[in-house]
């Protein structure tokens, strides 16, 4: 077998194992963009529900004294809620940036590899990472969603029982 033949065959078997890992990727980022797909659907139908909410939350309402009263009665409870739900929110801000300060680090730490491996090994890190972060990040996303609409509905609840 001449030398450029044997090349080419090496090449080609180098290209088949390429192709593998940036499969890999693809299926991974794939996953990702699903998983946003999802988060950002539930967004949209969190603004819907708010949207209807307030629609019946404002049919419902009586007398500017009725409201007055019920907006006093419910003071007592909102704001405590309020406040709990901003110390969440606080608390998710101040996890996410730690996180992508540490993902940060992570993809400079990609460029002071020393080896092929080595870089790989770094790369599936911060792609592991990467995931992992975005998956906490969905899941907080629709707790937190699920709890403004459970709020919502008990603030709704509040005004009266719900007209159809």
């Amino acid at each position: 077998m001449s030398a450029t033949a044997t090349a080419t065959k090496e090449t080609g078997g180098a290209a088949k194992r390429a192709a593998q890992p940036s499969e890999t990727i693809n299926e991974v980022f794939h996953e990702a963009m699903q998983s946003y797909e999802k988060a950002l659907k539930s967004g949209i139908q969190l603004q819907e529900e708010s949207v209807n909410l307030w629609k019946d939350l404002l049919s419902k309402l009586g007398s500017p004294e009725e409201l007055q009263a019920k907006l006093a009665s419910m003071s007592a409870d909102v704001f405590p809620n309020a406040r709990k739900r901003m110390e969440e929110f606080i608390e998710t801000f101040n996890r996410t940036s730690n996180q992508t300060m540490d993902l940060f680090e992570k993809t400079l730490n990609v460029y002071q590899a020393t080896s092929v491996t080595d870089a790989q090994r770094r790369v599936q890190d911060l792609i592991e990472c990467s995931l992992a972060t975005l998956r906490v990040n969905v899941h907080t996303a629709l707790n937190t969603n699920a709890k403004i609409m459970t709020s919502w509905k008990e603030l709704a609840d509040r005004f009266g029982p719900a007209t159809k």
